[in-house]
């Protein structure tokens, strides 16, 4: 049997749009439960040191570690339920944890050579840091979604430390903790329309 030239190239087209779905689909189970909790977290850390800025440093870790073990269990129960096996070497889980890692050294060293004058700056930047990563993990799936939330949150991060730094928990809190929680929502509620 002889296929044209153009069948084939419309077959590979087909196979790599499929690719292409199946890579964001993956990604987006990974991304709304993750940025749900995330930004339920922020949401309450954030209005938590709004009232007890005393106690920032210890609300954020509780945060961090709450965060880091609800995210560990969101992977683990993805990857046993997911109808979807990832074989490849280098899997998607894998890059995801090594970049959050690596970045959490790298925002150590990047705060002990430049030294924020207050809490209000320190945090400015871990929240840009961490919203870079989303945009870079954006741009490794081809997911929109994580690029518009990083620049969006970003945007909003500098707002919030430039204009209005009364205000700024308060703000981070409805804006960015919300922007990820409503992001996460939409992305879920986006997955389930198509599974429909």
């Amino acid at each position: 049997m002889n296929i044209s030239k153009e069948d084939a190239q419309a077959s590979l087209i087909t196979v790599q749009n499929i690719k292409s779905q199946t890579q964001k689909a993956i990604a987006s189970s990974y991304a709304n439960s993750s940025l749900i909790l995330w930004g339920s977290l922020w949401i309450a850390a954030f209005i938590t040191t709004h009232f007890y800025g005393a106690y920032a440093f210890y609300i954020f870790m509780a945060m961090s570690i709450t965060g880091g073990i609800g995210t560990a269990m969101i992977f683990k129960v993805f990857n046993s339920k997911a109808p979807i096996k990832e074989t490849s070497k280098y899997k998607m889980r894998g890059r995801i944890i090594a970049l959050w890692i690596f970045l959490f050294i790298y925002i150590v060293i990047w705060l002990s050579l430049l030294s924020p004058f207050n809490g209000i700056q320190c945090n400015a930047f871990i929240c840009t840091a961490a919203m870079f990563a989303n945009i870079v993990i954006g741009l490794w799936f081809k997911n929109s979604f994580m690029i518009i939330l990083g620049i969006a949150v970003t945007v909003a991060t500098l707002i919030g430390f430039y204009l209005l730094r009364d205000y700024y928990c308060l703000w981070m809190a409805f804006v960015g903790g919300g922007a990820m929680l409503g992001t996460g929502i939409y992305i879920r509620l986006l997955s389930i329309k198509m599974n429909r």
